[in-house]
């Protein structure tokens, strides 16, 4: 007698489909964004934003960098790098939101950076329909009903602004804030520059508070100290400079050289509190902590030093922890100017 036939099931596959959400996006904005030579980061970047604003039928979000990384599965550092490159290249536009920096996607690609610019005309037309799909569930994420044309009430209102207004003109109110702006800023050079990026920034009055506030805290830190390394204002707009978090505590790595320090030398020397945050004293430590990678290829170089000065050194009225790790307090040390008489 033959055997029934055995059934044997096998697992449903799920893929991805239509009814759980879709992200809407105009084909036009999307072949922009394909043919653009972005890197590969800035791709990702700019794909999570999509997806968090017109995904959400939203036109823009507030959103953290550790957001952003997580979706597009790069470290910190590239995920700031990246951001930091779409927005200088005008692909992204940046204002201060309540929580966090509120992105949105620059639809106007022929506003984008020359270096991203294409020519959309060497497409067909196949892809722009003239139909546009049926939305999906009102109110639920993904599930979209009609996107909006134009962006917030704040976005819309700069974009009549621009309509109107040169992009690189200032109108009244606008050269008043750009003077107040020039006259609080640190190095003045390239006004003329500066007014360019100032009115393409086109701040209202809440982005030109947040904008004020965030001057202030550049010029109170120890990256602004020394003169150098203040950027020109123009550079400084149109990388959102003001948005920049200001480090208000040591790191570890910091931490270590410190208690390196007054574990060796604080008894002779005065220690250090590594509880007050002193942001020219971090840049120091990774100064040094830099200079032993590079020229010792031991970032720990530091653990070496301190008792080497201890055993060597006759310490100097100045001597101070921020003088031995100073470059000139390192060099005149390591150099022998400062050497006991026995080890001279």
């Amino acid at each position: 007698m033959a055997q029934p036939a055995q059934v044997i099931p096998f697992p449903e596959v799920r893929v991805p489909q239509l009814e759980h959400g879709y992200t809407r996006v105009a084909n036009e904005l999307l072949e922009a964004i394909t043919m653009a030579p972005f890197g590969r980061n800035e791709y990702k970047v700019l794909m999570v934003l999509i997806r968090k604003t017109y995904g959400f039928n939203k036109t823009s979000d507030q959103l953290a960098l550790s957001q952003i990384q997580l979706r597009a599965g790069i470290s910190k550092t590239q995920t700031s790098v990246a951001v930091a490159e779409l927005v200088k290249m005008n692909v992204l536009l940046v204002g201060a939101g309540r929580y966090a920096r509120e992105f949105s996607i620059n639809k106007a690609y022929s506003k984008w950076d020359a270096s991203l610019r294409v020519d959309l005309s060497v497409l067909s037309s196949e892809n722009r329909n003239d139909e546009v799909p049926e939305s999906g569930t009102h109110g639920s994420e993904n599930r979209n009903s009609d996107v909006p044309e134009s962006g917030t009430t704040k976005d819309n209102s700069k974009r009549q602004d621009q309509k109107t207004t040169p992009k690189e003109t200032l109108s009244r109110s606008l050269r008043e804030r750009f003077e107040i702006f020039w006259a609080g800023y640190p190095k003045r050079k390239s006004k003329k520059t500066a007014e360019k990026a100032f009115a393409k920034l086109n701040p209202d009055e809440q982005l030109f508070a947040d904008l004020m506030a965030g001057l202030g805290r550049a010029k109170t830190s120890g990256q602004w100290a020394n003169p150098q390394f203040i950027p020109h204002a123009a550079s400084w707009l149109n990388a959102g400079g003001w948005m920049d978090e200001i480090q208000s505590a040591y790191t570890d790595a910091e931490l270590a050289v410190i208690r390196g320090f007054n574990e060796v030398l604080g008894e002779h020397v005065g220690k250090v509190d590594e509880t007050v945050f002193v942001e020219e004293r971090a840049g120091a430590i990774r100064a040094l902590i830099t200079l032993g990678a590079e020229k010792r290829q031991n970032p720990e170089m530091w653990r070496d030093y301190f008792p080497w000065v201890k055993a060597n050194v006759e310490f100097p009225p100045k001597a101070s922890f921020d003088w031995l790790i100073s470059p000139k307090g390192f060099s005149n040390v390591i150099g022998g100017q400062h050497n006991k008489a026995d080890k001279r």
